[in-house]
Parts: structure tokens; C-alpha cells; sequence
């Protein structure tokens, strides 16, 4: 394999997901609920589902709630507010729920009803096309998170996904490439071999050439080469994380993002194509309306948990084509919030019929090849020893 960073251990079978230093208190937990009076099978089985406490005074959601202190009544439920909400949570009915439901039986109908309910919402809205709906899988569910015949939707991330099929009670931090692996992807648009002998040339008298010297450098290569060098060391783990998670995401690599669109007829896309992965790439097939399984999510965008996709300088020449032809947001996860899209969800659309082959994106509109986007044929020179290149 090229890379050996601690990214490249989730794609291995055997990877044993640790857990952080911030665990929940195990013992807290299991405390605050015999103080409740709840049996220890019945805490066995909240904490399966994952509901937990930190301090013993405060159950969280881990699929929503977050590492934090507070009480919502929701996702993070007080001492003197559980028994109520656990009775609510074993009787699994949905509460009042916001989440409208409902079919659309043309394109123009679906466009309708979204423009309605754009202006009932306020926000702006985002979408997620799926070819079936999944529901968390999970013996206590969220009463405030139910919808109506779609049980409690899942938007887990895939990293995510497979921490919880293999160590459920893992709170691990999600580790992304390390700034020399991104060094070798961004750095690609530059001949090495130019940028070393410009170095030689300037730096004369043999003392270490910074970052910063390159950029303060009146050789032009070089200033751009030391422009984009400090830009990526400086930014990696602050401004640049949004970016960088993003385009992991788009591009086959595992990342803790779930990607979200604010173009509805990219959504219907997704909605009505199936994932295939293979080698030596992935494909998409159109299934339609996959016999009347496929849906549109729709969200309100929370603008502190989703960021859109904004191309920054450090990119240069780099220019990653899937987030921008996709019309891509993010939405942010963590070992505290795994299924975090959840809160924001505001309707589910059942699609009701077919759309004619004229009005489709095709998969070329959406996953422009390597010889068009620049950053998909830098990650593959830099990924093609490893088989994760069948990824993209």
C-alpha cells in the first residue's frame, strides 16, 4: 500500500476500533438507571442502543445528542425527565412528528410540493436521493426522531456503519489523511524536480528554506509552490477540514460526512440509480423509481453542522469537479452524533413514477473522468499501488 497513515486501517477487516479517551462513564450509566429503578437487562439494552452519560446526571442520544452537558428533553434527556421519556421510547409510537410524507407522481408535482414547502420551512433546503429508505436498527428508538411508516430514518455515515457492526460501543475519533498524504496529492500539480533545483538556486547560503521563505520568494513558481505548502500546513487541522473531509467523501474515501445536495434534480439521481462497486470502477445503474422503493430526503440547513463545498486557493490548479458538478453540503458527524442529518429532516418523498430518459443527469454529468477532473487523476496516481483504487 502507498499510504501508511492511520486513515488506511478502517478498510482493513480486521481493524480493531478503538475507543477515545472521552468515553462515556459505563458506570454512571448503569448507576443513573438503577437509581431509576430499571433492571439491568433493560440498562443493557439502552446502552446497546445508545444511550449514555458522561457525568451521571444526563442521558445522551449518541445517534444525535452530542459530548455535551446540556438537556433538550430529546436527544439529551435529564434525571428528572427519563422515566417519562423511556415510556414514551418503549411504546415506540412516534411523537408529533414534523416530518411531512408523502409521493409525488410527476417531476413537476415533486417540484410543487418542495416549493411549498420551502416557503412553510424558511430555510433553505437540501436533499438526499437513496434508492430504498433504511431505519435504524436499534431496540430503543428516539420517540422525537420517529416518522410514520419509515420507522427512525438512518443517516449514518458508512465509517460509522461499520464501527457499530463491529464494536458497537466504540467512541473512536475519525482519523483522515495526514498532511503528508495530502501533501503528495496536492503537491502533484507541481514538477518536484523544478521546484528542487528553484530551491537550490535560491537558497545560497545553505540555510533551511521555509514555507514562508518560498512564498516571500521573488521566483513566481516558487511563491505559488510556498503559497500553497503553507496554506495546507497551516489550515489542515482548522479551515481546511471541511474541504478535505469533503473530498474524501466524494471521492471513495472513507470520511465521517454525510454528503447532502442543493440541487433536487442531482438528489433524483441518486434516488434512481444504484450503487455498484467493482473493478476497476465503480458504476452507478439506472433502476428508476426502483419499483416504487426509491425516495427523496429533504433537510433544513443548519448552516453550524453543514458546510457547502467552496473550492479554496490551496487547491491551485486542482480543480475537484464531483463536489461542484453535484452541488454538494456536507452534514458533520461524531462518535457522539452519528445519524446527526436526523434532526434536520423535514420530509420524506416516495417517487411515484418515472422519469424519461431526456430529462435524466447521466453519470458522466456527475462523475466527470479522471482526464477532466484534475484532483480524481491526482488521487489516483497517488492511490493506484493500492487496490482502494477500485473506490473511485
Amino acid at each position: 500500500m502507498f499510504f501508511e497513515g492511520d486513515h488506511w486501517q478502517y478498510y482493513h477487516d480486521n481493524f480493531d476500533w478503538p475507543s477515545s479517551a472521552s468515553l462515556p462513564d459505563m458506570e454512571a450509566t448503569r448507576k443513573f438507571y438503577s437509581d431509576l429503578g430499571l433492571s439491568a437487562p433493560e440498562a443493557d439494552t439502552l446502552i446497546a442502543s445508545g444511550y449514555v452519560s458522561l457525568t451521571g446526571q444526563t442521558i445522551i442520544d449518541r445517534y444525535y445528542g452530542g459530548a455535551l452537558l446540556s438537556s433538550d428533553g430529546t436527544t439529551r434527556i435529564d434525571r428528572a425527565l427519563f422515566k417519562e421519556w423511556y415510556g414514551l421510547a418503549r411504546s415506540a409510537i412516534p411523537l408529533s412528528s414534523q416530518v411531512m410524507v408523502s409521493t409525488a407522481t410527476s417531476i413537476a408535482d415533486l417540484e410543487e410540493q418542495i416549493q411549498q414547502l420551502q416557503q412553510r420551512i424558511g430555510h433553505q433546503l437540501l436533499y438526499r436521493g437513496q434508492t430504498m429508505h433504511y431505519p435504524l436498527t436499534r431496540a430503543i428508538t428516539n420517540p422525537a426522531l420517529l416518522v410514520a411508516e419509515f420507522g427512525e430514518p438512518s443517516f449514518v455515515p458508512s465509517i460509522w456503519r461499520r464501527m457499530l457492526a463491529t464494536q458497537p460501543n466504540s467512541f473512536h475519533h475519525f482519523n483522515g489523511l495526514s498532511l503528508f498524504e495530502w501533501s503528495k496529492i496536492i503537491y502533484s500539480q507541481f514538477d518536484k524536480e523544478d521546484i528542487d533545483r528553484r530551491v537550490a538556486k535560491e537558497n545560497i547560503t545553505g540555510m533551511h528554506f521555509s514555507a514562508q521563505d518560498m512564498e516571500d520568494s521573488d521566483d513566481q513558481v516558487l511563491s505559488l509552490f510556498g503559497r500553497v505548502r503553507l496554506d495546507l500546513e497551516m489550515g489542515i487541522n482548522l479551515n481546511l477540514a471541511d474541504l478535505l473531509n469533503t473530498l474524501m467523501q466524494h471521492y471513495g474515501l472513507a470520511s465521517p460526512y454525510l454528503d447532502l445536495t442543493a440541487d433536487l434534480r442531482t438528489g433524483f439521481f441518486f434516488a434512481s440509480h444504484e450503487f455498484n462497486s467493482g473493478s476497476p470502477l465503480s458504476t452507478y445503474r439506472h433502476v428508476g423509481n426502483n419499483g416504487g422503493k426509491s425516495v427523496i430526503y429533504v433537510f433544513r440547513r443548519k448552516k453550524d453542522e453543514m458546510a457547502e463545498y467552496a473550492k479554496d486557493r490551496v487547491l491551485h490548479d486542482l480543480n475537484p469537479l464531483r463536489p461542484e458538478r453535484q452541488s454538494c453540503v456536507i452534514c458533520r458527524s461524531s462518535p457522539y452524533a452519528i445519524n446527526l442529518a436526523g434532526l434536520y429532516l423535514v420530509a420524506i418523498f416516495r417517487i411515484g413514477f418515472e422519469l424519461p430518459s431526456s430529462d435524466r443527469l447521466s453519470t458522466s454529468d456527475l462523475f466527470p473522468a479522471p482526464k477532466d477532473d484534475r484532483f480524481l487523476s491526482a488521487i489516483l496516481k497517488q492511490c493506484f499501488q493500492s487496490n482502494l483504487v477500485t473506490q473511485f
